[in-house]
């Protein structure tokens, strides 16, 4: 199976780790981490080891520089760790590039606690902790995606970082961080480098399930100058990575009907999912990055700079669908097999005269840009420091999309496996049908959607640093000041046009056909691999013959509900100490701070109200909110001995609701008439008729409240080695006003008594875990120098999290103390290392246990039942030949496994449950060439 794509294509893909501080010219860098000690908090006593030094202590053979560069990665990210004044992870570029990861985010998946979500050929939503209320920075500035809240990390190539940084406590000197933390990117700059640096990778991916390559590859060209008026440097760093994926899909619905068979002579009554479909999910998707910085210290005390950051996501996707009902119309059952031990569902049955079959075509273009553009100073006097830097973001999404629906013309009699939860599949068979045949396929109507998102943010600030006393109480104070102005924007349009009185053949609509055949490689037997389906691009090269076939508009209708525009300024100060004392031998220092943000926030959209007579206008409305957050911090760092230390912390962090959650845009339904003749008629008292004269309808909350949390992290950390630790941590989180929709009842002096549907505030929740980590090599004296090449990082995270999450599915229902969604009791990594002077390999195991992804409101006992993600775990390998100096060969596979994704749901409580979806991956190879001159 693994050899097969490798025959297919005389090379494979990339792991398009820009190795941005290869192997050897490492000697001639000034490695970031050292260039970023004083923001990382490391003392004069323990300072990392150059590459240079090591070198020179190691031995002088080019080779040896090679396999110190993989170690000096180790040793960065464990001083980093080791010496910040936060609780912090970090992976630096040697790292990145030596991982099989693309992305930014696939390496995140590394860090202890951490945890994504897979799909299109990529990792997503980046987690810690179990928690997606993240921060994020790109060199210390904030940065988000469209009118998002935090950056699309995935957007980040690995070519073009430098340093991942995952803060999960913060300090008052930080951009107030989310409950979940911090986690911050950082670009290379042309004063890491020693002098004229070219360096870049290039090379292509293989796709299994498509079957499609992608070219990935990245250049970073860095020099710098003594000159007249100062050293100046520049850097300029561009990437590019491509996808080219097959992702396919089986789900079965989450609601339940009911029907009957006869069981030893006797009618009994069985429930059974409604309906089961196929996914086919693939496309092109490519992110061209550039980012580039000037440096320039005219004096050794100061020192400018400009940088700027483009990075773009363009995506070609597609997706097939085919929907199988196994309810409605006049569904008649037979061969039905009921489940042991619980006869009232059902296993496996064959149904005829059930809705027919139908599904869609859908072609995506999505196009994103983001810019960053900034600039700032360091000075440094004596024992003062001054920094301060302003910056412009501007980013915009566009999404467009339209479908073909179709309607299978009869509806066939048809197999159904059901299947359990764990590691079953359900899957579906037609009977005398085929799927292939044109003739069986009406083309129905058009769907056409657009999205479109923006967002822009000034933001400046001035900090201060001045050094009191290396040996006093208080050693350093700093105090400083931020601002922000962020607007937001969002616009959202769709039309749907159906002609089911006068439905046309498939083969007759103005666009190519064919069959979709690929996908389910990893499956195993599944009976319906091949439909008929439509080229996305024949659906957009055709649209305005479409366009007339379904009478539909020239594009989606923009609702004016949907769209809302913000306005958020933010003012911050802060002050905070550091401190330091001995008690004995026993060293102890630490933080003091406080953090005060005043928020302001202007919220426009426009309602859609609907008069008695059927009549819908569209006021605006306009609503405003200031409110002052003050976050407080504590830290203490008490170091038994020179490898020994524990950390404790205690931070109150607050995360802002997203725009949308605030857009103020009202729906309001006609006002509602109670006939003379019902109980509730001028009657609000009895049981039943409480909200019986209530308008219904819908709205955001711009009254809500930031997410607040308060935060203690405790961590016992061993350093054995300059790549050795052994590290374990406890924390918790004890939050408030996580967000759920709930009905509202409004006594509205304008439009009377309402039931809103709105999004509110909930009570407390807890979060609390603990993790361990361990990281070393073989280094022992008598073991020969091939066997010192092995190493192996191990971390482990548990995680407990239940609290209030009251929710519209189920309003009556209590969800107190329920597991909190999205969150595994158990994430690990395994990474065995090997590295030698020629060559290296890592092989990476990723384990996330199951969790839940939401709640379903089942509607024949109305109980909340949960849907679950199978635990799965995902194995990666890299490896690496460097022939030359100048060279090295890379070699990956990703997703070796190629397990799917399963989710399963719970029907009873009562340890009964049904596969929900089985979702298979697609698994890539990859070849490349890293070089640096």
């Amino acid at each position: 199976m693994i050899l097969k794509p490798l025959l297919r294509a005389s090379a494979s893909p990339l792991v398009l780790l820009g190795l941005l501080v290869p192997a050897q010219a490492a000697a001639q860098s000034t490695p970031t981490e050292e260039a970023d000690t004083a923001e990382n908090g490391e003392d004069a006593d323990t300072p990392p080891v150059t590459t240079a030094k090591k070198n020179e202590e190691d031995s002088q053979d080019s080779h040896v520089i090679i396999v110190q560069a993989i170690r000096q990665s180790l040793e960065s990210a464990q001083s980093i760790k080791r010496n910040s004044d936060a609780i912090v992870d970090a992976i630096v570029a040697e790292d990145i590039g030596k991982l099989p990861d693309i992305f930014a985010s696939s390496a995140l998946q590394r860090v202890a606690g951490v945890t994504v979500d897979r799909g299109a050929g990529e990792t997503n939503n980046v987690l810690v902790r179990g928690l997606p209320n993240l921060t994020t920075t790109y060199n210390g500035r904030e940065l988000f995606t469209g009118n998002g809240r935090s950056v699309a990390i995935q957007d980040f190539p690995s070519g073009t970082v430098s340093a991942l940084e995952v803060y999960k406590s913060g300090t008052a000197d930080m951009i107030e961080a989310g409950i979940a933390g911090e986690v911050n990117v950082r670009g290379r700059k042309p004063f890491d480098f020693s002098g004229l640096e070219i360096s870049g990778s290039a090379g292509i991916f293989v796709f299994d399930q498509s079957g499609k390559t992608a070219f990935n590859g990245n250049l970073l060209v860095s020099d710098r100058w003594d000159t007249g008026i100062g050293e100046i440097g520049v850097l300029v760093n561009g990437s590019f990575t491509g996808l080219k994926f097959l992702d396919s899909v089986i789900n079965q619905s989450a609601v339940f009907q009911t029907g009957t068979t006869t069981v030893g002579g006797a009618t009994t009554q069985f429930r059974y999912p409604s309906s089961q479909d196929q996914l086919w999910q693939g496309g092109y998707r490519w992110r061209p990055s550039v980012n580039a910085a000037i440096q320039w210290r005219p004096t050794s005390d100061l020192e400018i700079y400009v940088d700027g950051l483009w990075q773009a996501f363009r995506a070609l996707d597609d997706v097939t669908s085919l929907s199988t009902p196994i309810a409605g119309g006049a569904p008649q059952f037979s061969n039905v097999v009921l489940r042991d031990g619980s006869p009232d569902l059902a296993s496996s049955l064959t149904v005829t005269n059930a809705l027919n079959p139908s599904g869609f075509y859908a072609d995506f273009e999505g196009d994103t840009n983001t810019y960053q553009v900034g600039t700032g100073f360091n000075w440094t006097h004596d024992r003062l420091t001054l920094s301060g830097d302003v910056s412009y973001t501007d980013s915009k999404s566009v999404l467009d999309q339209l479908a073909v629906f179709f309607l299978m013309n009869s509806s066939p009699s048809r197999q159904i496996e059901f299947g359990t939860g764990g590691l079953s599949t359900p899957s579906f068979e037609f009977l005398d049908f085929s799927a292939t045949d044109p003739a069986n396929y009406w083309g129905t109507g058009l769907y056409q959607l657009g999205l479109n998102l923006e967002g822009k943010q000034k933001q400046a600030r001035l900090d201060a640093e001045y050094i009191v006393s290396d040996t006093g109480l208080i050693r350093k104070l700093q105090v400083g000041t931020r601002y922000s102005n962020r607007k937001a924007g969002n616009a959202f349009g769709i039309a749907i046009n159906f002609d089911f009185a006068n439905p046309t053949l498939l083969a007759d609509l103005p666009v190519d056909i064919r069959n979709v055949t690929p996908g389910f490689d990893f499956g195993g037997d599944i009976p319906v691999r091949t439909i008929i389906g439509i080229p996305p691009s024949s659906i957009r090269d055709n649209i305005d013959s479409l366009r007339t076939l379904y009478n539909a508009p020239d594009g989606p209708i923009y609702d004016p509900v949907q769209e809302f525009s913000a306005d958020e300024t933010a003012l911050a100060g802060y002050a905070q100490v550091k401190y330091g004392l001995n008690i004995g031998a026993i060293e102890v220092d630490g933080l003091v701070g406080l953090r005060g943000v005043n928020t302001k926030t202007k919220m426009s959209g426009f309602s859609r109200i609907t008069d008695g007579a059927g009549a819908i206008t569209f006021p605006p409305i306009v609503a405003e909110k200031e409110y002052t957050d003050w976050l407080p911090n504590a830290s203490a760092r008490i170091k038994f001995t020179d490898q020994l230390q524990l950390r404790l912390a205690y931070t109150e962090t607050r995360t802002r609701p997203d725009f949308g959650s605030l857009n103020p845009s009202l729906q309001l339904g006609p006002p509602v008439v109670i006939p003379p003749t019902s109980p509730c008629y001028n009657n609000t008292t009895t049981p039943g008729c409480e909200n019986s004269n209530r308008r219904v309808g819908s709205q955001g909350n711009p009254n809500l409240d930031p997410l607040n949390s308060q935060n203690y992290d405790a961590s016992l950390e061993y350093y054995f080695s300059r790549t050795g630790s052994l590290t374990a941590g406890i924390f918790r989180r004890d939050a408030r006003g996580f967000l759920s929709v709930i009905p509202v009842n409004v006594d509205d002096p304008q439009y009377g008594p309402l039931r809103i549907f709105q999004p509110v505030n909930l009570g407390q929740t807890r979060i609390q875990g603990a993790e361990a980590a361990f990281t070393s090599f073989l280094d022992i004296d008598n073991l020969p120098n091939w066997a010192k090449g092995f190493g192996i990082q191990l971390n482990a995270t548990y995680l407990d999290a239940k609290g209030d999450l009251n929710s519209s599915l189920a309003p009556t229902v209590d969800f107190k103390q329920q597991r909190f969604p999205g969150v595994s009791k158990w994430i690990y990594n395994v990474v065995a290392i090997y590295a030698r002077p020629v060559f290296s390999a890592r092989l990476a195991y990723n384990y996330r246990s199951k969790y839940v992804t939401f709640y379903n409101l089942e509607a024949i006992d109305t109980s909340a039942r949960p849907t679950y993600q199978n635990g799965r775990g995902q194995l990666d390998f890299s490896a690496s030949l460097t022939p030359t100096n100048n060279a090295t060969l890379t070699f990956d596979i990703i997703n070796i496994l190629a397990n799917p994704l399963r989710t399963y749901r719970d029907v009873d409580g009562n340890g009964n449950d049904y596969a929900r979806q089985t979702y298979y991956l697609d698994r890539t190879f990859a070849v490349g060439v890293r070089f640096r001159f």
